[in-house]
């Protein structure tokens, strides 16, 4: 993050260069049908057919859907990544359980994903539409990961910004990790 921006082709090829599995991208709706990458609607905004352009062959997405999507949003959201990689490689992930739900209905082989605490703590009660959860590193203790998993879910620890944390997660045995390190705090990488 100190050397690229996030959501934006600079920062794929960022991404591509450290040779990770997966890129987060936030999808937001533009006009005009279009869809852009930004963290925020005030954020600088690049656009998503530019971004997934910089994607590396067999690089997986999760694509952050921001916002309220109708199925006609995810329809056109659909097309626009199948033209850029095969579906199967893109993780859905939203804040918003009602937008996975209409996921599921157009998609139902797709991987779904929840980001927060409470909808982790609610896949414990009842099967939601979703297949992993994301949560924050700070809140994502290993008996909430393990419980998780026993029902089938995967769990990704987000938010995971320094170094040492990483060895942190590690030891909570979850699937994945978002790792945003600033390269100047980095120092030397040990996994």
């Amino acid at each position: 993050m100190a050397r690229r921006r996030q959501n934006a082709p600079a920062g794929v090829r960022l991404a591509v260069q450290q040779r990770v599995d997966f890129v987060e991208l936030d999808v937001v709706r533009g006009a005009a049908g279009r869809f852009h990458c930004a963290h925020h609607a005030w954020s600088p905004k690049a656009d998503l057919h530019d971004c997934l352009a910089e994607l590396a062959a067999g690089m997986g997405l999760v694509a952050h859907l921001k916002g309220n999507y109708a199925e006609t949003d995810l329809t056109r959201v659909i097309d626009a990544l199948a033209r850029h990689l095969p579906l199967a490689q893109v993780v859905f992930a939203s804040h918003r359980t009602a937008v996975l739900r209409r996921l599921r209905r157009l998609m139902p082989e797709a991987r779904l994903a929840r980001f927060g605490l409470l909808p982790a703590l609610a896949a414990l009660w009842r099967r939601q539409p979703w297949d992993c959860c994301m949560v924050n590193q700070l809140v994502l203790p290993r008996r909430l990961v393990q419980s998780l998993q026993q029902r089938g879910y995967e769990v990704v620890a987000s938010c995971v910004w320094e170094l040492r944390s990483r060895s942190t997660v590690r030891l909570l045995g979850v699937d994945g990790a978002f790792v945003n390190l600033q390269e100047k705090a980095a120092g030397p990488r040990n996994d």
